[in-house]
């Protein structure tokens, strides 16, 4: 064999190599499956987007906002069996749902402020493609550079564990930084 024949066979495997590889299966995850949310193994509901909180200047924050949703592979979750526990470096308490669950809680309890992208009727369970805005109102404000955690208890799967960071100048509207 020639010296020419060697490169046009190393030339012709190659390009079927490269050819190979490039037609290879598309194993992406489609966009719409793809969790937006944060979320450990086990867990049952994952938090999208920011935690805020309502405070007033400089002074303490008062309530927490948050949004959560179900994980991949979770059908449905009834809301009203959620146990909420909130903690900071004084005290840890319960927060109780408020009465008929909608609304801005008082002190102490947390509430449904709103559904997003709501499936069907008006009601506590939350669907796949639903998002629950909650509103957590501690009986007692928090302050300043303080690390909180909340803890959410869903009657199955594991709880989700959320700790932020209040910042050091509070404002009406705060973003609670993740630790």
């Amino acid at each position: 064999m020639g010296k020419w024949q060697y490169v046009f066979l190393t030339l012709m495997l190659m390009s079927g190599i490269l050819a190979v590889g490039c037609m290879g299966e598309d194993t992406s995850v489609p966009a719409s499956i793809t969790p937006k949310g944060s979320f450990q193994p086990g867990q049952v509901l994952q938090v999208f987007g920011d935690v805020t909180g309502l405070g007033i200047p400089r002074g303490t924050v008062d309530t927490i906002t948050l949004t959560v949703g179900l994980t991949p592979d979770i059908k449905t979750i009834d809301m009203e069996k959620l146990a909420i526990v909130y903690a900071d470096a004084i005290r840890t308490e319960t927060i109780s749902p408020m009465e008929g669950f909608r609304g801005n809680p008082p002190p102490g309890s947390w509430g449904i402020l709103s559904v997003q992208n709501e499936v069907g009727n008006p009601n506590n369970r939350i669907e796949y493609e639903e998002q629950f805005v909650l509103r957590i109102n501690p009986k007692a404000p928090i302050v300043p550079n303080q690390v909180i955690t909340i803890l959410l208890k869903p009657p199955t799967g594991n709880p989700t564990s959320i700790r932020r960071i209040t910042p050091t100048t509070i404002m009406t509207e705060n973003l609670l930084s993740p630790i």
